[in-house]
């Protein structure tokens, strides 16, 4: 990885573009794969041969949103394959692709994690895995489970051998994630088999609940470092 993508971290994007090599000669029609608020990678849809440094005017939209560019030639994958640099960009221009990178990760996050109950909204769900327990009642062994996503406000689990639980049912919670032990109180809020079960955490301590903010925030943030990497990669 360079240091400008270090910096600026590419993501992967769609919508049509064109490269304007010489002044009133014809835009080449394009596509924009990825971008970051230092430069993109282009598609051309015929091939064009152009040198390492060459300065070209560059048309892009993404999400509505149409930008007007100089780019620089940094990265010649093939001769239909281009990553640019945005060597001239005003202010104005780098916050508006600042903004878009935003808006593509917002788009990204909510595409995977689990989204539609007025809880999910409220806390933004993130896949994770980690081994977990379910204890029905004080004194006695903890159902062996895995958990598959967290809250802050709750949690989806699965158990390892079948359990009904009653809708509203109050139980205890032990799960890790990344070396982070947690026991908190569930309370069953969707149970969609005698294996899976969705839980909300009706009463955590202040602290709790800050340490739950802050590994869901680290979790969204390893998802956003590999879908950045991974499209830097493409």
């Amino acid at each position: 990885m360079t240091k400008e993508q270090r910096r600026n971290p590419r993501f992967e994007c769609s919508g049509p573009a064109n490269i304007q090599v010489v002044a009133d000669e014809p835009p080449c029609p394009a596509r924009i794969v990825n971008v970051s608020a230092g430069g993109c990678l282009i598609a051309l849809q015929k091939p064009q041969n152009l040198a390492q440094d060459t300065m070209v005017e560059l048309t892009f939209s993404v999400n509505d949103q149409t930008f007007r560019v100089w780019g620089k030639v940094r990265a010649v994958r093939s001769d239909t394959k281009i990553g640019f640099e945005f060597p001239l960009l005003s202010e104005r221009v780098r916050k508006r692709i600042e903004d878009l990178i935003e808006q593509l990760i917002e788009d990204f996050l909510t595409r995977n994690p689990i989204k539609g109950a007025e809880e999910q909204r409220r806390y933004p769900r993130v896949g994770c895995t980690g081994t977990a327990g379910v204890q029905l009642a004080a004194g006695e062994e903890f159902y062996p489970a895995k958990i598959v996503n967290l809250s802050a406000g709750g949690c989806l689990m699965v158990l390892q051998k079948p359990q009904p639980l009653p809708q509203d049912t109050l139980v205890e919670l032990t799960f890790h994630i990344n070396n982070l032990p947690f026991r908190v109180q569930g309370q069953v809020k969707a149970p969609r088999s005698d294996t899976r079960v969705g839980f909300e955490f009706p009463q955590l301590s202040k602290r709790v609940q800050r340490q739950l903010e802050d590994l869901v925030d680290e979790l969204i943030g390893n998802i956003v470092k590999r879908f950045a990497e991974r499209t830097e990669l493409s």
